[in-house]
């Protein structure tokens, strides 16, 4: 029966590695892993169905006769036919478990009649797969690194000590938790002096209220409808990026994200980039990138106390590998994304983090997006302590993320690098802690989860402790980021750098920001998203919501920052609704 486990667990490894690796970014298929899954779904095939045999070879002793091969077969062959069919996603669970069922038992009847045959097929094979399962772990080892050697080679000659261009995504961050634009509690001294030294935009606003196509946009200068990038289509190659637009000039590009959901190369926000570092190399990770591993770690570990991510990859954990990478960059420029995930849900400040803001800690099971994918949240209502509690677990994730990149710009300071470093940080969306009873991100557009912080720092190049109060969007820091740099406009957008020197052209126009329902389409019947599409327009004083329902709201910024006074129904609010809807994007 062992034997028959360790044949089994590797054909069925070298299956999944082999559908995961060639159908990555493929349309229609989302696997979320690198080419390392090569030897990992192997190594964790074999010891699950091992642990399958010694459970069955202890339940055999209480039995009048053992287990044939017959029999063993096909419990395998249904554990393989299973794993896999869950490894595609085509299926529901139950479905894919009800189809290797009886797959398998046709499988253990046509093994009735063939066990001699089969048991020599085994024991001739079983050393072929296992050095298949080597060489294919040697290449998924090396691909990586093969493939940057042949991007970094391709890269033409850059100018003479052009500057450098560092963004920074602090995913899920809205902007009021930030000490610097007006939290009570002082969560980010290190970005508040980072925009003592630069340009803060009081009032940035994200034009997607979740990851993908808001990164989308930051790299390409394009609003969401134009780029598609969504709940189920990666970035396409339509558009060029920001991340292309620098390597056609010499630079050299990398990505570090910890979002390892949507910030991942399968998802189209690869291109350009000679190196991108998203997938974790911890154990707990890779063991979660193939079928069984994440069944198995989504149903376990809540029961034993364990909420957060498995896997996660904190602020210190990214600043290293950056760093580590930094060191061999030369004299080239670099363009560096950095995406960080601290303050993403659960909020689960890790132990070495400074004293949290509450006695009551957070266990990460009451909003937790992994285990609620639809509402966010465990219970129908969440009480308002229990809120408060977790408010003061999201601001201690902050204060540990802003100490983190604290020592980063200290790093790079002691290294020389920021005097000729454009530092440019945001948020790709904020987040709903109860607001209009909603939680989480990415089923509404009211202004929590659009409202960003937007931070440019380049010591002598930009106006120390400036700070904005115009509206501005996200599209475009693309376009503001080449004109700093020196590289014109080949991405649209207007660059922001007239909001700070006087120019009105740029906050002339409402900033446009769009989601589609996606998952959360069959979410809480109160969700926005749940009714359809929709759309929005900011302005300095005026925030207008249009529901695919047909529903409307208008909210005064000025007066009603919690948008809880809704006038579109009013006729001075009616009078503002036609003059803006203008700008909404036909088609």
């Amino acid at each position: 029966m062992f034997l028959l486990a360790i044949w089994f667990g590797l054909v069925t490894g070298l299956v999944e590695g082999g559908i995961k690796t060639t159908l990555r970014g493929v349309p229609g298929f989302v696997f979320l892993n690198s080419a390392d899954i090569l030897w990992v779904a192997p190594a964790v095939n074999v010891l699950l169905f091992l642990a399958v045999a010694l459970a069955g070879a202890l339940v055999s002793r209480l039995l009048p006769a053992p287990a044939t091969v017959a029999q063993a077969g096909g419990l395998f062959a249904w554990l393989s036919l299973c794993g896999l069919l869950w490894a595609l996603g085509k299926l529901s669970p139950w479905a894919a478990l009800l189809l290797s069922l009886g797959l398998a038992i046709q499988c253990g009847r046509w093994l009735r009649r063939r066990e001699e045959r089969f048991v020599q097929l085994v024991a001739n094979s079983t050393a072929v797969l296992l050095l298949a399962a080597l060489v294919a772990g040697s290449f998924g080892a090396g691909w990586d690194g093969w493939r940057e050697r042949q991007a970094l080679a391709a890269l033409p000659e850059s100018g003479a000590h052009p500057p450098n261009l560092l963004l920074i995504t602090l995913d899920t961050l809205r902007a009021d938790h930030l000490s610097s634009y007006g939290h009570a509690r002082l969560t980010t001294p290190n970005l508040d002096q980072l925009a003592a030294t630069g340009v803060a935009f009081d009032r940035a606003i994200a034009n997607s209220p979740w990851t993908l196509p808001s990164h989308a946009t930051l790299l390409t200068g394009r609003l969401p409808y134009e780029h598609k990038a969504d709940w189920l289509s990666a970035l396409d190659g339509a558009y060029p990026t920001l991340t292309e637009v620098l390597a056609a000039r010499g630079y050299v590009t990398a990505a570090f994200a910890a979002n390892t959901t949507y910030v991942t190369p399968e998802w189209g926000l690869g291109r350009g980039f000679t190196h991108f570092e998203v997938y974790s190399n911890s154990l707990s990770d890779q063991v979660t990138r193939t079928a069984y591993g994440k069944k198995l770690a989504l149903t376990l570990l809540p029961r034993f106390g364990y909420f957060d991510i498995p896997g996660r990859k904190r602020a210190a954990d990214l600043n290293r590998q950056f760093l580590r990478w930094l060191d061999g960059v030369g004299s080239r420029p670099f363009f560096a994304l950095l995406n960080y995930l601290d303050v993403h849900d659960p909020y689960l400040p890790p132990p070495e983090s400074a004293p949290p803001f509450s006695s009551e800690l957070s266990r990460g099971d009451l909003i937790n997006f992994q285990f609620q994918p639809t509402v966010f949240r465990r219970k129908a209502t969440l009480s308002e302590r229990e809120v408060e509690m977790e408010v003061a677990a999201y601001d201690a994730c902050l204060a540990y993320l802003d100490a983190q990149l604290g020592a980063l710009f200290a790093e790079l300071a002691a290294r020389g690098q920021l005097h000729n470093t454009l530092v440019i940080v945001t948020s790709d969306h904020g987040e709903s802690f109860g607001n209009h009873d909603l939680f989480g991100h990415g089923n509404s557009l009211y202004s929590e989860t659009l409202h960003v912080p937007l931070i440019m720092a380049w010591p002598g190049r930009l106006p120390a402790g400036r700070r904005v109060a115009q509206v501005a969007s996200l599209h475009h820091v693309a376009a503001t980021a080449l004109d700093l740099l020196g590289l014109g406009a080949p991405l649209p957008g207007t660059s922001l750098a007239g909001l700070w020197a006087g120019a009105a052209a740029t906050a002339a126009t409402p900033v446009f920001s769009e989601v589609n329902p996606g998952r959360f389409a069959d979410g809480l019947p109160h969700y926005p998203t749940a009714k359809g599409a929709l759309r929005s327009l900011v302005t300095d004083q005026w925030h207008l919501i249009r529901s695919e329902s047909g529903a409307t709201e208008l909210y005064d910024w000025g007066s009603d920052r919690a948008e809880t006074h809704n006038l579109a129904g009013t006729p001075a609010g009616q009078a503002v609704i036609r003059d803006l809807e203008r700008h909404f994007p036909q088609g």
